[in-house]
């Protein structure tokens, strides 16, 4: 009782504080109305994912609650009335809010979470999880290595969260063989989505954020294809050993040893064929999608349609659908577009004034607050907010005083902070994957923001020092 009475006190500091800023320090935070109740919401929802005062998929319905009813077009009258009155800035629409239960990305986990229980109930991960880590032995330390290997090889050409769901399915008899009581488990479990969001950064269609960056950086400052997998590559594949040895520090493992056991051969009735059919389709069409040009997003439909229809899945398995983890990423996506649309976003990363600062300070500066927006809303929409700025700054400092960037160019520094929004990984909702891993049930959120926090800030700094070696 007296652990959770000190996190709801300490949300409640948050909070204050976060509501006093703007008026003890107008110049440094000019907001307007709906900005202002952003921020309290924003530091509010921030600590509550943080410390877990109350469930995470609680405080992401809160958030949903919280918008609605005081900053949108359907809060509450006198609120409402009160900011258009006094012009207190531009209000959310309520429908905007609550279509966050209906984005792309939920799409993506609900086909996520089909393939996993097609291929759960079909046996398909275990045939999997079998043929691809025979090569790494059973030695759990040597099998995690082997799952972030392949798993950092599927996402430099597929979606991240895309290839989270597939490792994760296929990780399911591994994960069920080892002892809960293990450490190790934490580790097994992290170490999947970790890889998938480094291994993203290793080619520019491998994230997002990538590939905003690449479309910056045209002219004088263009970086072709090879260029980024040289630059980027060597990167991912440190940070992923790294964080090899990082998380089994962490986490240990007791087990000295893990056994993956079929105990059905395989079967030949037209739903497992279905399952497995279904299964290979998605995956080709998921690496495929710079030449079929279907995203991820429609792909995942795929599954849902064909076990749906073919009754694969039934009404009891979709029960059994992580529905806590669709709100909380739910709550995760609306909290991100109001800080875009209500410009509070852009307000936050204008706070620094790059052009008092000298080179290092600078780096620094870019990378360190791309990677902390990141950790609150999706890579992409921070690559989005970020980017352009990031670009026009270093673009003027170029044109007006060269001398400050010395011997690098303004295209390293953009990648450099490119790269930076795909390590912020401390939270559920940082990255889909991220969540994708919460939704075992097998990891904490404690468990997520001990080893993803020395694992975000261990390759942002790897991150910054590639920048200096290979300038």
């Amino acid at each position: 009782m007296k652990v959770s009475l000190y996190k709801i006190f300490a949300v409640i500091v948050v909070g204050i504080i976060a509501g006093l800023l703007p008026i003890l320090y107008p110049h440094v935070l000019p907001l307007n109305m709906v900005q202002h109740t952003l921020l309290v919401i924003f530091a509010l929802a921030a600590t509550a994912w943080l410390c877990e005062p109350i469930p995470v998929y609680a405080t992401s319905l809160a958030i949903m609650g919280a918008l609605t009813l005081l900053i949108s077009d359907s809060s509450i009258t006198p609120i409402r009335n009160y900011i258009i009155e006094s012009n207190g800035g531009d209000l959310l629409s309520y429908k905007g809010i609550l279509n966050s239960f209906s984005s792309p990305i939920i799409i993506l986990f609900l086909g996520g979470f089909a393939l996993a229980i097609g291929s759960s109930k079909y046996k398909l991960d275990v045939t999997l999880a079998k043929i691809l880590l025979k090569p790494f032995g059973s030695g759990p330390r040597r099998v995690m290595l082997g799952v972030m290997t392949i798993t950092g090889c599927f996402a430099m050409f597929m979606s991240n969260t895309a290839t989270a769901v597939m490792m994760l399915a296929m990780m399911t008899p591994v994960l069920s063989s080892i002892d809960k009581s293990d450490r190790g488990i934490k580790a097994m479990v992290l170490s999947i989505p970790f890889a998938a969001n480094i291994g993203g950064i290793a080619t520019p269609i491998g994230t997002p954020p990538n590939a905003i960056a690449l479309a910056y950086l045209t002219g004088d400052n263009t970086i072709s294809f090879g260029q980024w997998v040289v630059y980027a590559l060597p990167i991912a594949l440190v940070c992923i050993v790294a964080t090899w040895i990082v998380l089994n520090v962490i986490f240990p493992f007791k087990e000295k040893k893990i056994e993956v056991t079929i105990k059905s051969e395989f079967n030949k009735d037209w739903r497992t064929l279905t399952v497995y059919a279904t299964f290979i389709v998605t995956i080709l069409l998921w690496m495929t999608e710079k030449w079929h040009g279907v995203n991820s997003y429609v792909v995942a439909l795929i599954p849902i349609i064909a076990f749906t229809t073919t009754g694969v899945m039934k009404a009891p398995d979709i029960k059994t659908m992580n529905w806590d983890v669709i709100w909380l990423i739910a709550g995760g996506i609306a909290l991100g577009d109001a800080l875009s649309k209500t410009g509070l976003a852009e307000v936050l990363a204008h706070i620094v004034d790059y052009s008092k600062l000298n080179i290092f300070m600078i780096i620094v500066s870019v990378c360190t607050i791309g990677w902390l927006i990141s950790n609150f809303i999706s890579n992409t929409a921070t690559a989005n907010l970020m980017i352009p700025i990031i670009f026009a700054v270093l673009s003027t400092i170029s044109a007006t005083n060269p001398e400050t960037l010395g011997t690098f160019s303004i295209s390293s520094i953009v990648m450099a902070a490119a790269l930076a929004m795909s390590f912020a990984m401390t939270l559920p909702i940082s990255t889909p994957p991220n969540s994708l891993a919460y939704a075992t049930g097998l990891i904490k959120n404690r468990d997520m923001m001990l080893g993803g926090g020395i694992v975000s800030v261990m390759c942002l700094g790897i991150n910054i020092l590639a920048l200096y070696l290979f300038k």
